[in-house]
Formats: C-alpha cells, structure tokens, sequence
C-alpha cells in the first residue's frame, strides 16, 4: 500500500515546494473571515475589525493554510473554523507566540519585535475579535448560533501597511519561515509531542538505499502509531521510531506528494463512505501506472453532486464495472476512511483486489438480475416518485446496515460484510436476517409498506447464494409434485420442508387479509402475527386459526394450498432454523401472496 502511494508519488509532476506544501482550502469551505490589521507601525499594530470574502481557489498560496495539531495552532495564522469559542482558544489565541518560540532563529530582530506585538494585540483584543466575528456573523446571516456558522468556515489575517493590503502568504515574514527550511516545513515527521525521532547515515524503508537522515514519524494513512509500546521497536520509547520505519526526507516529500494525489484525483464515494482508489501494478512500470491513474481520474463521479439517489447508486457502481474490465496486472487497493477535521481513520483497507475477481463479483450480479423467471417476483413497482427496482445493489445492503438516528449506526458491519464480498468470506444467513427481520417488523408494526424491504432482502440472499458466500444450512431438494414446486424449484433456496411450509403459510396469511380489507376495510387478524416473530409454537397456531377465518367469511378458496402446508408442517424440523429465518420465509410469503392467485379470487 504504501509503496503505491510512493510509486503514484514518484510520477506525480513536482511542483515549487510551497505549491505542494500549502494546503487548499477546498469549495467546502465557503467563508473566509478576515481579522483586519494595520501594521504600518510594527511596534504599535492596530485592530481594525471583521471583514469577509468569499473563498477564491485562486488564493490558495494567498490564504496560506497548513494544518498543524487537533488541539493546539495550526502551521500557519490561518484555521478552519470548528466552533467559534474552540478556534480562538485552541488556534488564535497563542499563534505568535508559538510561532515565535519555534521560529525565532529564523527571524530577523524586526521580526521578532512584530511577532510580539501582534501576540499582546492578540491578548489585549482577544474578546472583542471574537465578538466582532460573531456580531458580524449575526448581522449578515452566516450563524447557525452563537458559536458556529451555518456553513464552513475559516478565519485568517488580512495586514494593511501603508494603506495596502497584504494576505498572510504575501508576508515574507510568515513565507520565509518554511520557503527557506524546508525540511524544517516537514519536521512533524521527526517531532511529536517534543519527541524528536531521527537518525544519520541509516536505511530507508522506501528506497532501500543509505540516507543522510532518516525519520521516524512519518505515517502515511495512520497504519501504525507511537502512542503503543507494541509498535515500538526497543519498547515504549518514541524517540526510537525511526528503527521501525524509517524514511528519508526525499521519500517522505515523495509519499505526500502521492497522497496529495490521491486524495484530488482517486477520490471517490460508494454507498455514503468515501474511499481512495489506489492502483498496485505487479510489474513495475511507470508509463502503465500513469495510463492507470489518468484512467481512473477520469471516471465519472456524481455521487458528491445534487443527483437521484437510484442514479447516484449506479454511477458508484459502474465504477467497480469499469474497474473489472483492467488487466490482471493492475490490483487495487480500495482504502475506506473517516475524516474529520483533525484526524483521518482508516475503516477497511481492502488490498489487492484483481480486476478478475470485481468481474466475477459484477457478472454475478448481472446472472442475478437476468436469470428468466416464470414468477417474476422482482417485477419494477411503479410509485407516485421514481419506479422502485430490484436489481441488486450494493445499496440494497445498506439500507439495512445504515448509519442514522432512527435505524442505528451499523458502519462497521456493513463493511465487514463489503469485505466479506470482495475477499471471498462466507457470511452467515442468521446475521443478516437479525438486521433484515428487525427493520421489516419495524415497519409492519408501524403500517409502513414492506414489501421493498423484504424483496430486497431476498434479492441480497439470492446474490450472496450466486457468488457462494452464503453460509447456511443446506439440503437436497424434495419435489413434491404439487403446484408450488415449480416456484420453489425456480429458488432453490426453499430446499426443504420447513422453508416451504413458512413461506405457503405467508401466502395463506395475506390472502386472509386481504379478504379481511375487502370486506371489513380493516386486517384484525393482523394482531395474530405476533409482530411477524413467527416460532414454531406460532406457526402451528396459525393455519388452524387463518382456516377457521376464511370459512367464516364463507371465501375458503385454498384448500389445495391448505394441504400442501399442512403436508410441509407435519414434515418439518423448526430446531434447524431461528425465529428471524423462519419469521423470513412468511413475511417473503405475504409479499409473495399476489403470484399465486386462484380464478375464483380474481372473479369474485
């Protein structure tokens, strides 16, 4: 992984240091709030207030943003706006003084003498900027309260001199301090925490070549960490990181380069997570990898823009389409993360994936979705908005894994199971139909229309059955020459008694509702269904009672069905299955109800 992002680092075109150093303020970042400062005379600075501009991608070397640590200033006088109280603590409020003591062999008397006076500016006014900033906000609409704004924001210095304005990246005095040190610029991979790890005249990891100085704090995407003594080699000393990994500065330079990279180009969003797209060629060849990355540069992504939620779906997934076509010489690395503004964490880092097995998984999915069917269960449903369909999607699985306030956060099983996928992991019936059963019974007991979730449900298990990953229990299809075998043939997943008498028992149940709607405008026996948590004890209840029921309304039309079921009930073991399976097979059956209408049901 890591010589990937070097590699992509290594034929990513050099750009002037500062250029590569300086980060971008992205189009995120809608606000820029500028604290106003003459400097005209340097021992004296004077506060002039609050202005505003809207961000100018074009500023970026202007603006002069470097990210420095989660809880303290950052490399530059200019911040990404958390809340309004913690920037200006945590940010502002000791900036020079910092900058000052770390710097302070690199300035010049006069320069030290500004730094200073701008620090007791700073601790003279520190409560009027601060509620400036916040009247400023109120009156011109950007607060969403008193501590924050409605959109992202960041706060920096504007210096007027003379009647002339300058940005902070017009100061040589701010410019200098990294344009003339620049491995001073890159010091946070040698020092954390005021922990210096570095060392002369040692291997580089990387290059595998003999550096002048190699250093122990450079950590690419968080894969390892000096806070453990189980990552440290020698024990529970940080100074000694270097040992474990060591990288010289040109390669340390080179791997920001090729995440940089990475993160503008081979960024990319599947099922509401973001993830870089990382290409690992198993021969090493420059001019393949650049081919490589235009390529991937170029597909399409619409998934971070204002698109139908079907349409955003697809074009994630045709990426993983186009991906299958590649050369097995190409595998990829898909690394899932979490960014806040702070900290980067790595979710799942899927790693060297062939193209061939993306094929495999997308033909599969295509065998899933055209495999002709008499019954065609997975029928477009035409609704008020957009059609509903059926073909599977990954999306499909995160609809019952999602993250929200109402359904739960299930992150990290949804992509345990994507993981499962790609590697070739069996997953188990039972943890899936335990999330699938909790939101289908969730929206039956609250009238909501089920039918979606569970045909998407089973179209997951009929998928997860067509590329061998689903672990259940399995047995040797008995065809009882009645007239549901063709459909249980067609899904072979009903391979046996108990499946097949669940499922007939569903089918009885809605068309007992369904009479019960036509002639009442009400479905009491709803109330039978114990919350659709069917057991054995229940099962057995029911096709006395949903029997009785249909001769009462004298519209007793099923008893070949009535039969068949009791047929499956005698011979079924219910010990094999859970409730959420066997709860499953019935509601699939209620949904299922319409495909095994009867003439005498649709003439009456």
């Amino acid at each position: 992984m890591i010589e990937a992002v070097y590699k992509i680092g290594r034929i990513s075109p050099k750009k002037d240091f500062l250029e590569e150093f300086i980060e971008e303020i992205d189009n995120n970042y809608k606000n820029i709030f500028k604290i106003k400062i003459d400097i005209t005379d340097a021992n004296n600075p004077k506060y002039l207030g609050i202005d505003y501009e809207e961000n100018d991608l074009s500023k970026k070397l202007k603006y002069f943003y470097k990210r420095g640590s989660a809880n303290g200033p950052d490399k530059t006088p200019t911040s990404k706006i958390t809340t309004i109280n913690k920037t200006f603590k945590n940010k502002l409020k000791n900036y020079f003084k910092k900058f000052l003591n770390e710097n302070k062999k690199l300035l010049s008397n006069e320069e030290q003498n500004l730094i200073k006076a701008l620090q007791n500016l700073m601790d003279e006014n520190f409560d009027k900027i601060k509620n400036d900033l916040i009247n400023f906000g109120e009156q011109n609409g950007f607060l969403k309260d008193k501590d924050s704004f409605k959109e992202p924001s960041v706060i920096t210095f504007l210096f007027r001199k003379n009647g002339i304005d300058y940005y902070i990246g017009d100061m040589d005095l701010f410019v200098n301090v990294f344009k003339n040190n620049e491995n001073e610029s890159y010091k946070s991979f040698y020092i954390k925490s005021n922990v210096t790890s570095k060392a002369d005249k040692r291997y580089c990891f990387i290059c595998n070549k003999i550096a002048e100085e190699v250093w122990g704090f450079v950590n690419t995407y968080n894969f390892y960490t000096a806070d453990k003594k189980s990552y440290i080699a020698g024990g529970f000393n940080p100074s000694f990181m270097w040992r474990n990994y060591p990288v010289c500065s040109d390669c340390a330079k080179t791997l920001e380069r090729g995440k940089k990279y990475i993160e503008e180009n081979l960024a990319y969003k599947f099922c509401g997570f973001n993830y870089y797209l990382i290409p690992w060629l198993v021969f090493d060849d420059e001019e393949t990898l650049m081919q490589t990355i235009k390529r991937f540069k170029n597909y399409p992504n619409f998934s971070s823009q204002k698109q139908k939620s079907a349409l955003i779906e697809k074009t994630e997934e045709r990426i993983l389409r186009e991906l299958s076509k590649l050369s097995n010489q190409i595998n990829l690395n898909f690394l899932f993360y979490e960014k806040s503004k702070a900290t980067f964490k790595i979710l799942l880092f899927l790693r060297e994936i062939a193209p061939s097995r993306l094929k495999f998984l997308i033909e599969k999915m295509d065998a899933v979705d055209n495999t002709p069917r008499k019954f065609n269960i997975f029928k477009e449903i035409k609704t008020r908005k957009d059609p509903l369909n059926f073909n599977f999607s990954f999306a499909f699985l995160r609809e019952f894994f999602p993250n929200s306030k109402i359904d739960g956060k299930y992150d990290k099983y949804f992509l345990e199971i994507l993981n499962s996928i790609f590697i070739g992991k069996d997953i188990d019936i039972n943890f899936l139909l335990r999330r699938f059963m909790e939101k289908i019974r969730r929206e039956f007991l609250n009238d909501q229309w089920y039918e979606p979730s569970v045909l998407k449900g089973y179209k997951i298990l009929l998928y997860l059955e067509e590329i061998n990953l689903l672990k259940r229990r399995r047995k040797d299809m008995k065809n009882y020459g009645n007239n549901f075998e063709e459909f249980f043939a067609e899904n072979s997943i009903f391979d046996d008694e108990t499946k097949k008498a669940l499922f007939l028992e569903g089918v009885l149940a809605q068309k007992l509702l369904n009479i019960q709607y036509q002639e009442r405008n009400a479905t009491p026996f709803r109330s039978r269904l114990n919350g659709l948590k069917i057991d054995e004890k229940t099962a057995k209840r029911l096709l006395p009672e949903i029997i009785n029921k249909l001769e009462e309304y004298d519209k007793n039309y099923y008893r070949k069905l009535e039969e068949t079921l009791g047929e499956y009930l005698v011979k079924s073991n219910f010990s094999h299955y859970s409730v959420d399976e066997l709860s499953f097979y019935f509601t699939l059956g209620m949904v299922l109800e319409k495909h095994f209408r009867q003439e005498k049901e649709i003439t009456k």
